[in-house]
C-alpha cells in the first residue's frame, strides 16, 4: 500500500517533465485525497504526506520567481499572510529544528498557493480541467463513506456525542468534509461557467453532489453543517438564477433525506445537543459546547497570559500547538504581532471579495466564510493544500474573472 502515494509522486514528476507544471498540478489536485489516506505511513523518519510537502516547492520552484507577472497588491497580500504565520519561526530553530524545517516547508507551500492557480490557469480549458480534477479528488472519500454506511464496516473508530463518524482511512473528520465541500464548490462553479449539455454528465454531477452531501453528513461535523448553512444563504442572496437552480437540486436531495429519514434529523439534533442544552440552560458551562474546545482554549490562553514572557507574547515562540483555533495558534506561535497581521489579512480578504465581479462574488464569500468558520474550531494554517485551494481559487476569481463569466459547452 505504501507504493500508492509513491506512484502518485512519480506521476507528478513525470507529468512535469513531459507535459509541464500545469499537468503536474492536475495530478496533485486529482489525487490529494488518496495521498492523505496514508497519513500514518512513514518513509524513514518522514510521513508520506510530509514527503509530498517537501516535493512541491522543488517541483514548482519556477513559479516563485514569477510573482512579478501578478499585480503587486497580490504579492503584498500573500506576504501579509505568510508573515502572520512565520513571525516566531526563527525562535524554534535551536529548540525543535525538525519542527522548524516542517513549518518552513508548510509556509512555502502556502505561499505557493497564491501562485499556482493565478499563474497556471490562464484559459477556460485549463479552468475546466482543474474543476474536473477537484471532482475526481472527491470521488475516493465519497465512495469510502458510502461503502462504510452501506456495509457497517468502520475503518477507523471515531465518535462524537455518541455518534459514529465515518472518517474512512483518515485521522479525523476534517479531510472527508473538506473534500466533500470542495467537490460541491467545483460542481457549482463548473455549472455556472460551462453549459452542461450531455445528459450523462448532468446525471454524474447530480449523483456526485448528492453523494458529497451524504459523505459530509456521516462525519457529523458541526463546522460542516455551519459552512453548508452559510453557503446556502450566500447562494440565495448573491448568486444568479442559474446557480440557484443547480443548488436547488442539491437542497432538494438533502430535504428528501431529512423528510424520509427520521434518523437524520435525530442525529443532527444529537450532534448539537450540548449547544442546544446550553441555550436552554440545561448545560451551565459554555466550555462543554463545540466538543469541549472551550477547555482547550482556556488552557492555552492561561499559558499565554501567565507563563509566556513578554518577548514571546509579542513575537511568539514558533511552536505550533493543537489549539483547535487558528487565532490562538497564531497568537502562541507568532505572538500579538502575528495575530494582528492575520487580522489585517482577513480584513483585506473581506474587502477584496467586494472587488470581485458581482456575478463571481458569491464564490469568494463562500471561500472566505469556510476559512473563517474553520479558523474558529480548527487550524487551517496547518494544512497547505487547504490554502492552495482556498486562496488559489480566490485569486483566480479576483485576478482572472474573464475565465468565469462567459459560457462554453462541454
Amino acid at each position: 500500500m505504501i507504493f500508492v502515494p509513491i506512484i502518485v509522486y512519480l506521476a507528478m514528476i513525470v507529468a512535469k517533465l513531459r507535459k509541464g507544471l500545469f499537468a503536474s498540478f492536475l495530478v496533485l489536485v486529482a489525487t490529494k485525497s488518496i495521498v492523505d489516506a496514508f497519513w500514518d505511513y512513514k518513509l524513514g523518519v518522514l510521513s508520506l504526506m510530509s514527503v509530498q510537502g517537501i516535493l512541491l516547492p522543488f517541483l514548482f520552484y519556477p513559479l516563485f520567481s514569477k510573482f512579478n507577472y501578478l499585480p503587486k497588491y497580490w504579492a503584498r497580500y500573500a506576504k501579509t499572510y505568510i508573515f502572520a504565520l512565520s513571525v516566531g519561526l526563527i525562535w524554534v530553530i535551536a529548540v525543535e529544528p525538525l519542527a522548524f524545517v516542517e513549518t518552513l516547508f508548510l509556509n512555502a507551500n502556502i505561499f505557493l498557493g497564491f501562485l499556482l492557480m493565478p499563474l497556471l490557469i490562464n484559459s477556460k480549458k485549463r479552468l475546466k480541467k482543474m474543476l474536473i480534477a477537484m471532482m475526481v479528488c472527491g470521488i475516493f472519500p465519497i465512495l469510502v463513506s458510502i461503502y462504510q454506511l452501506q456495509t457497517g464496516i468502520v475503518f477507523r473508530e471515531r465518535e462524537t456525542v455518541g455518534l459514529i463518524r465515518y472518517v474512512g482511512f483518515y485521522h479525523d473528520a476534517f479531510p472527508v468534509r473538506f473534500y466533500g465541500l470542495t467537490t460541491l464548490l467545483s460542481i457549482l462553479i463548473y455549472q455556472s461557467v460551462f453549459k452542461v449539455r450531455k445528459i450523462y454528465f448532468k446525471l454524474f454531477l447530480i449523483a456526485l453532489a448528492g453523494s458529497a452531501f451524504i459523505s459530509i453528513y456521516v462525519v457529523f461535523s458541526k463546522a460542516a453543517v455551519g459552512i453548508l448553512g452559510l453557503w446556502i444563504v450566500l447562494l440565495l442572496l448573491f448568486s444568479n438564477s442559474r446557480i440557484k437552480q443547480g443548488f436547488s437540486i442539491l437542497i432538494g436531495i438533502l430535504v428528501i433525506i431529512l423528510v424520509f429519514g427520521d434518523v437524520v434529523s435525530d442525529n443532527i439534533e444529537q450532534l448539537f445537543s450540548k449547544e442546544v442544552g446550553y441555550q436552554k440552560g440545561e448545560v451551565k458551562d459554555a466550555r462543554y459546547t463545540l466538543a469541549g474546545r472551550g477547555y482547550l482554549w482556556q488552557k492555552y490562553w492561561r499559558f499565554f497570559a501567565n507563563e509566556q514572557s513578554s518577548f514571546f507574547q509579542w513575537l511568539g515562540d514558533g511552536v505550533s500547538r493543537p489549539t483547535h483555533n487558528e487565532f490562538i495558534r497564531v497568537l502562541l506561535m507568532n505572538g500579538i504581532i502575528g495575530l494582528l497581521a492575520l487580522c489585517v489579512f482577513l480584513i483585506k480578504s473581506l474587502i477584496k471579495t467586494f472587488k470581485i465581479h458581482k456575478t463571481l462574488r458569491v464564490y469568494a464569500l463562500m471561500l472566505f466564510g469556510m476559512y473563517f468558520i474553520d479558523s474558529i474550531g480548527l487550524v487551517p494554517g496547518s494544512y497547505y493544500y487547504y490554502n492552495i485551494l482556498v486562496w488559489g481559487i480566490f485569486g483566480l476569481l479576483l485576478l482572472r474573472p474573464q475565465l468565469f463569466i462567459n459560457h462554453n459547452t462541454i
